[in-house]
């Protein structure tokens, strides 16, 4: 380091010192946090589910929730892991994992969609009733500075993906989202007590007679 180096570093702290006695701060703590190593998304579901079809819509409704999370601090993952599992109160308690290696890292919503789609025909179990199930992703590694493969090309679709998350963010999340979650989605997480919704729902609004 020069001497034209070093003051300027001097100066820079000095500075950082000042702005910090007067009050002004000079670094916030979210500018500093680092990104997430894996990332997970679990529930328990609202409603046991008890057939192959509901189980695939719920691994892809977190299957997207993980994947959004990823593309939000720029991951992308090449290993995927879902589970699924019964109540610990059940008769006969059960709980599988199974694990997925992607030759090229990825948070497409869709490729990640499909990959747990199909993992959980080895995870359903005919007369089980799941009841907590989970997809994660833990395997990340920085988008913008992976190793492509030349003989597995990327199949990701990222403009797609930053259309889908640019409307989410826009006017609410899953406004649009991946038909294999299903519409209805009966397992989903019980709402009947949520509270209201007073600055983000036009119809949670108090209503005022004068």
């Amino acid at each position: 380091m020069t001497e034209k180096q070093r003051d300027l570093l001097r100066c820079r702290v000095i500075s950082a010192f000042m702005m910090q006695r007067h009050g002004v701060p000079a670094k916030h703590w979210d500018e500093a946090r680092a990104d997430k190593k894996q990332i997970f998304s679990t529930r328990s579901m609202g409603e046991c589910i008890t057939d192959l079809e509901s189980l695939q819509q719920a691994l892809s409704k977190h299957a997207s929730i993980a994947a959004q999370k990823a593309r939000a601090q720029g991951s992308a993952c090449k290993t995927l892991i879902c589970f699924a599992g019964n109540s610990p109160f059940d008769g006969q308690p059960y709980y599988r994992k199974t694990l997925h290696q992607f030759p090229v890292a990825t948070a497409d919503s869709t490729i990640l969609s499909q990959t747990v789609t199909r993992l959980a025909k080895d995870l359903f179990r005919p007369g089980i009733r799941f009841y907590k199930i989970g997809v994660g992703l833990i395997e990340l590694h920085n988008s913008r500075h992976s190793q492509d493969d030349l003989f597995s090309p990327d199949p990701s679709k990222y403009q797609l993906m930053n259309a889908l998350d640019g409307l989410n963010r826009k006017y609410g999340t899953d406004t649009l989202f991946i038909a294999a979650q299903g519409i209805e989605q009966k397992w989903g997480m019980k709402r009947d007590m949520l509270s209201p919704q007073y600055i983000t729902r036009w119809k949670d609004l108090p209503k005022v007679k004068c």
